[in-house]
């Protein structure tokens, strides 16, 4: 057999006995340390995302900023490889991308993600075992994959907490457009939508909106 099936056969042996499947073992632990904090996350979360809206209204009071039509939480990729899970929340009036009045804030999901930063410590010991057939470089690979599952679990907690979002009182007192959209994706990649609509159908409001 070639050095490269070696390697490959080790690759495969190595997904099936220590990747596939195993991100589902960590939802009951990311559910158990929710649960135990849930206060705590979802007040970091609120006041992170509040804290973008403030500075919107700063700016709007200035006249540097338009009403914000688009909310975007974006996780940082890089700093996932870092171990640290870090979303950007940025506030954007019509001019999407092209606005440039900076108005952004970040928040960890550290709650969610740990489990996988743990399960690829532990990998670095597992793959010696493998003698140089897995590398680390391999891990970094598989750790981009798996980061992915994270990522969607933490989009399904912003979702869910979308009602508490809209009554935060710096989103309520920020001029917006009625149909105002909240986004969740990669940075500057695609996005799903938590919120409101993509569709322009009417003006921004002239005043705030009581929500």
């Amino acid at each position: 057999m070639s050095r490269r099936m070696d390697k490959e056969a080790a690759l495969e042996d190595f997904l099936e006995k220590h990747i596939f499947g195993k991100w589902q073992e960590d939802l009951m632990t990311v559910d158990a340390v929710y649960q135990e904090h849930r206060q705590r996350i979802e007040e970091e979360f609120l006041a992170a995302f509040d804290a973008v809206c403030g500075q919107a209204a700063e700016l709007q009071a200035k006249g540097c900023k338009g009403a914000i039509r688009y909310i975007y939480f974006s996780l940082m990729r890089t700093s996932v490889m870092e171990n640290s899970p870090c979303y950007r929340i940025e506030a954007y009036d019509e001019n999407w991308l092209t606005d440039t009045a900076d108005c952004r804030s970040e928040w960890r999901a550290d709650f969610i993600f740990a489990p996988l930063f743990r399960r690829m410590e532990e990998l670095e010991e597992t793959k010696k075992s493998y003698v140089r057939r897995v590398t680390s470089a391999d891990l970094d690979r598989i750790k981009q994959i798996e980061a992915v599952k994270y990522h969607l679990l933490t989009v399904e907690f912003m979702r869910n907490m979308v009602p508490q979002l809209l009554v935060c009182k710096n989103y309520q007192q920020m001029d917006k457009f009625p149909e105002i959209a909240l986004l969740a994706g990669e940075y500057r990649d695609e996005c799903q939508l938590l919120h409101g609509s993509l569709e322009s159908k009417s003006g921004a409001s002239g005043e705030a909106l009581s929500g």
